[in-house]
């Protein structure tokens, strides 16, 4: 629409005057126009020097030279707000830049306001805390404190209400303004953290109470154990004692039928003296040719014999057939005594192992003997290969082109030795006096582009040598298998612990390492860079190394196919897991496992299971070895349990003779947390992708420049640099004849406990089937109360199917026990529950 516009033509004046008016009016809208741009250009020039002014007192602050001026401006923020004058520098930053952006003038706003009430209240109490009262107002107290503002705030305090009071008073202050300024709630943050005390006070309570109840439950074990070897032993020793007396009796009555007979016979006086001599001395042969063959007999046939024979008593008599009397009736009495002596006393032969003369028995508790094992033999693996033929031309051709590749690039080294490993070759150069050796590393790429090769690998310096070392992949590959490792003096030669073989290193030495010296392993790398198979030679070195008693082991296979070959075999405590959520339940196990034997240590005043074993050999406890070969997938079914148990263990059980080896292809923060990193010191790490996932194994970059196939970084707890190994190689046909020959010779024993453990989560698991169990937690945490008629109101469902629900929640530890009328409380916060059980 067009506004329309009234000319008045005066009298007397030219027509042209209204055409300069109307130009003038033009001119003057422009003029405004152009007054508008200068004002909001003018509003960044103020914000550039508010931005200037606050960057040169930044700077003045942190102690660099800005000149008199700048000492000046330092001095003034000093004097007037002490030691926060930092945030008035960046406080005129900010509202320099809110001038350039906002292109107005800057509001003090109630925000603003509250901000400079906040920091007045800071200045005080810095100069009320820091600042003693008698150099409140001394220039280098203001300085080094709240400023004059915070020195006079906190002056008027001091006097007013003390130094105490005043502190206390500011804090509440602050916390006042928080609270109103941004509409906080005190109580919440109260509730919660009351909530949470109570929890732990609950779970430590029942930790406690448990753990007494353990110890009482152990003490009257063996109490019950003693008193029962005590009653075995008297029962024995009643035995004995019966079995002496009863040996004592027969030969009284023995005694006196001689006597009768004596009496009897020689009244008579009409026997022949020496018809009975020749029968004497018959009968005393014939004794002397049974004893002759007694003593002739093996002594395991002496042992068979009963412990009352007839023999005993006979030869006993033969003792007094020298004896001669002067008269015949003496004679008579003498041969009819000992003719009697002759016939065999019949007594029956007792059943128990009770050796006259000797009270011992063999009642007395012996310690567990084993049924019989043998090692399998290393010739079920197949033997190496060897070194393959031309790789010494080949490396010093390559030494000839790393030499002149740097000479081209104006860097003066020297190489000093050449280690050839099985897969990559190591170049050990010596830089001359003023090369850094920062300019070889980054000539990495270029190295790689001359000697042709896939990618190199730069260690800088070698630990322990003066030198820088480039490390270059062999054309050809020699293989390193298991049994070159098993038949070196380093794994035979190995005493206690549990050795594992790794491979060989750039120099070709094999590697071992003991689990217990670990004590934990982190295995990681991407797929098919020879994780699996470093999984694999780390259980067939214990199977060929360890018996069943000494090492046990827990496996756990989530992927199902890479560890199940070894079901069956003695050394497992459970058949191979593959379930993730009996997995948690096995962590959690093997956390009250350790728990168990260190309350065994704290009883026998031992320290670790060196010491339990070898002072309580009749109750040794064996190492117990858990591998998981993909703790992603544990990660992402209970991630809270897992983490917890994986730590706990990682953090004690080294002592008590448990140790972890967790592998994973996924490399990530979410699967190798912080605290498991923390907790497991040992690393190996695999080709990867990127440089990132090299940092997230061993915290520094390398496993990315990894060729594959079983090529590593050995990162021991210790070493201040990782070790390149080319690990060791076994077939699946070599597990196989292994395991079979294990099988032959013992059959598993699983223990019952982990079952049990597995059990309880499956029962638990079958809870989780109901369609409603998540949105029955959720309506109990919405609502604040647990009750069965509560869920059949909302769902419609039977009083069975709610009280379920209730009794799983408390399972679970979701909610409370039921405690009569009061209603049931709430234990677990919606974080809490989705962290552990994952919904």
């Amino acid at each position: 629409m067009k506004s329309k516009v009234e000319v008045k033509v005066v009298k007397g004046e030219p027509t042209k005057n209204i055409v300069k008016t109307r130009k003038k009016a033009g001119s003057n809208h422009v003029v405004k126009s152009k007054s508008t741009g200068t004002s909001l250009l003018t509003f960044e020039v103020i914000g550039l020097c508010f931005i200037f002014i606050g960057v040169f007192a930044t700077v003045g602050i942190m102690g660099i030279d800005t000149g008199t001026i700048g000492y000046g401006v330092d001095e003034i923020l000093a004097y007037g707000f002490g030691f926060t004058r930092i945030v008035v520098s960046l406080s005129l930053i900010i509202i320099g830049l809110k001038y350039i952006i906002v292109r107005r003038k800057f509001p003090l706003t109630r925000s603003w306001g509250i901000c400079m009430w906040i920091y007045l209240l800071v200045q005080s109490l810095i100069h009320l805390v820091f600042i003693p009262q008698e150099i409140t107002f001394l220039p280098t107290s203001i300085r080094i404190g709240g400023g004059i503002f915070g020195a006079a705030v906190a002056a008027g305090l001091r006097s007013l209400f003390g130094e105490i009071c005043a502190i206390i008073m500011i804090v509440i202050v602050f916390i006042g303004t928080l609270v109103l300024w941004k509409r906080w709630s005190l109580a919440r943050p109260l509730q919660k953290a009351s909530h949470q005390a109570s929890i732990k006070f609950t779970h430590i309570s029942d930790k406690t109470t448990n753990g007494v109840q353990d110890v009482a439950r152990s003490f009257q074990e063996w109490r019950d154990r003693r008193e029962r070897f005590l009653e075995g032993q008297k029962e024995i020793q009643k035995l004995t004692s019966a079995a002496l007396a009863t040996n004592e009796k027969d030969l009284q009555v023995d005694e006196i039928h001689d006597n009768e007979l004596t009496t009897k016979d020689m009244s008579k006086n009409i026997v022949d003296i020496n018809t009975y001599q020749e029968k004497i001395d018959m009968e005393e042969s014939a004794l002397q040719e049974e004893k002759k063959v007694l003593q002739d007999a093996p002594v395991s046939e002496k042992k068979e014999k009963p412990i009352a024979s007839s023999s005993i008593f006979t030869e006993e008599r033969l003792g007094d057939i020298s004896v001669v009397n002067q008269t015949a009736g003496d004679d008579t009495a003498i041969a009819l005594n000992e003719m009697e002596a002759l016939k065999p006393v019949e007594i029956e032969p007792m059943t128990t192992s009770v050796e006259i003369g000797n009270t011992e028995t063999s009642a007395v508790p012996k310690a567990v003997v084993h049924e019989p094992y043998q090692l399998p033999s290393i010739e079920i693996l197949k033997p190496g290969t060897g070194t393959i033929g031309g790789v010494s031309a080949e490396v010093k051709e390559n030494a000839a082109i790393l030499q002149s590749t740097l000479q081209s690039f104006n860097i003066d080294a020297r190489i000093l030795h050449a280690s050839q490993g099985p897969a990559v070759t190591r170049f050990e150069l010596e830089p001359a006096a003023g090369v850094k050796v920062s300019k070889i590393v980054h000539l990495a790429d270029d190295i790689a582009l001359k000697l042709a090769a896939t990618d190199i690998r730069i260690e800088a310096p070698i630990p322990g040598k003066a030198a820088v070392g480039i490390e270059v992949p062999n054309k050809s590959v020699s293989s390193v298998t298991l049994r070159d490792i098993l038949e070196s003096d380093s794994f035979r030669l190995a005493k206690g612990g549990v050795p594992v073989s790794l491979g060989k290193d750039i120099a070709g030495n094999p590697i071992i390492a003991d689990l217990t010296k670990m004590p934990h392993l982190l295995v990681a790398g991407s797929t098919g860079s020879g994780k699996s198979v470093c999984i694999n030679t780390f259980i067939a070195s214990i199977l060929f190394k360890q018996r069943p008693e000494d090492v046990k082991l827990v496996l756990v296979d989530p992927k199902v196919v890479e560890l199940s070959n070894y079901n069956g075999i003695p050394h497992l405590m459970t058949p191979v897991v593959t379930d993730p959520k009996k997995a948690a339940s096995v962590l959690r196990w093997a956390v009250r496992e350790m728990d168990d034997r260190y309350k065994r240590f704290a009883y026998t005043k031992t320290r670790d299971i060196s010491r339990f074993n070898e002072l309580h050999p009749e109750e040794a406890m064996p190492f117990i070895v858990i591998i998981i070969d993909e703790l992603a997938d544990l990660m992402m079914a209970a991630s809270g349990d897992v983490e917890e148990s994986i730590c706990r263990l990682a953090q004690k059980a080294r002592a008590c003779g448990m140790h972890l080896v967790l592998a994973t292809q996924r490399p990530s923060v979410d699967v190798l947390t912080g605290l498991i990193k923390a907790n497991v010191p040992s690393r190996i790490a695999f080709a990867v992708s990127s440089q990132i996932d090299s940092r997230t194994i061993l915290d520094m970059a390398g496993a990315e420049k990894l060729i594959g196939k079983g090529d590593m970084l050995f990162y021991p707890m210790g070493a201040s640099k990782p070790i390149r190994v080319q690990g060791a190689f076994i077939s699946d046909t070599e597990i196989d004849e292994v395991v079979e020959f294990i099988k032959q010779q013992r059959k598993p024993h699983y223990d019952e406990e982990v079952e049990a453990a597995q059990q309880e989560d499956k029962e638990m698991g079958d809870f989780f089937e109901d369609d409603l169990m998540e949105q029955a937690i959720n309506m109990v945490l919405e609502t604040g109360q647990a009750s069965a008629s509560m869920l059949q109101r909302r769902f419609r469902i039977g009083y069975t199917r709610a009280a379920r629900l209730i009794d799983m929640m408390e399972a679970m530890h979701i909610v409370g026990a039921n405690n009569g009328s009061k209603p049931r409380e709430i234990l677990m916060t919606e974080e809490e529950i989705q962290e552990k059980f994952g919904f």
